[in-house]
């Protein structure tokens, strides 16, 4: 399967970005402003991403927050990683979804819930 943000994003698609990243509206909103934060190399999940260039990811996801709250007078930001398993046909990248307090965004997410060995993850930790 061919990565679209590898092959089929254009210039004119990239509203901003760093050297290792670039910023594109989601094609697919959940909320207005809904911005993706897509690595320029492709990697197919965040554990593949350099250490140094995560390092600019957080300080980029924490650049664009400010500047959606403070632009768009929204109560805050979710934000969410995905890759290739999620999202076919892609590569790493992060989800900047505007809040608002009302919005129930929550309330509207149903998964059916899992039973995993939780004390497995509490002694690798």
């Amino acid at each position: 399967m061919t990565c679209i943000f590898c092959h089929q994003l254009k210039e004119e698609d990239i509203l901003y970005q760093t050297e290792h990243f670039m910023i594109v509206w989601d094609i697919d909103p959940i909320q207005t402003g809904h911005l993706l934060i897509i690595s320029k190399d492709h990697y197919d999940t965040l554990s593949q991403v350099p250490p140094t260039i995560r390092y600019e990811l957080s300080d980029l996801e924490v650049f664009l927050t400010e500047k959606l709250c403070q632009t768009l007078a929204i109560d805050g930001v979710t934000t969410a990683c995905n890759d290739r398993l999620f999202d076919a046909g892609t590569h790493f990248h992060v989800h900047l979804i505007p809040r608002f307090r009302t919005n129930g965004f929550w309330d509207q997410v149903r998964l059916t819930q899992a039973q995993l060995d939780l004390n497995k993850l509490l002694k690798a930790l």
